[in-house]
């Protein structure tokens, strides 16, 4: 009964207001590896892209001021490899205390993600609540085993 409640928005998150390509890998139902208006992937190196097309990717400050919508109060991010510059186009939204906490997965490889993603949480005044990993995904060895999910609780 969340109908009223949930809208959804199919358009790409940036760190800026801009219509550029989103790349895609994988073109399978339910694949990943995509991003939009950079080529590479969750860990930063060269994303292959076999497929691409131009859309709409707007920072999250412009969809809240252009569309009128309400602060939220939680976030959740989940891409591949753009979660930086998600948070830099939500810069001027994180800095409203109605945010109370976020959620974002970061991988540790990916040093120019992790480094800024951390440094624009600890402006925003947020500190770490906890990391985990996703268990489906965590193999000592695997590609993703420096890949967390971070929870984020604004500081009081």
């Amino acid at each position: 009964k969340l109908n009223d409640k949930i809208t959804i928005l199919p358009i790409s998150l940036s760190e800026v207001t801009k219509i550029s390509d989103f790349n895609m890998s994988n073109i399978e139902i339910g694949g990943s590896i995509s991003s939009f208006s950079e080529n590479y992937k969750h860990d930063g190196k060269n994303l292959e892209t076999i497929f691409k097309y131009k859309t709409l990717g707007i920072s999250g400050y412009d969809l809240i001021k252009s569309f009128q919508l309400k602060q939220p109060k939680y976030l959740k991010i989940d891409v591949d490899g753009i979660e930086h510059l998600i948070l830099e186009g939500a810069s001027k939204i994180l800095v409203n205390e109605k945010i109370k906490s976020l959620s974002i997965e970061i991988n540790e490889n990916f040093s120019e993600q992790y480094e800024k993603a951390l440094k624009i949480m600890h402006n925003n005044n947020f500190k770490i609540l906890h990391k985990k990993h996703n268990e489906k995904l965590f193999n000592q060895n695997s590609k993703f085993s420096k890949t967390f999910n971070y929870i984020f609780v604004r500081e009081k």
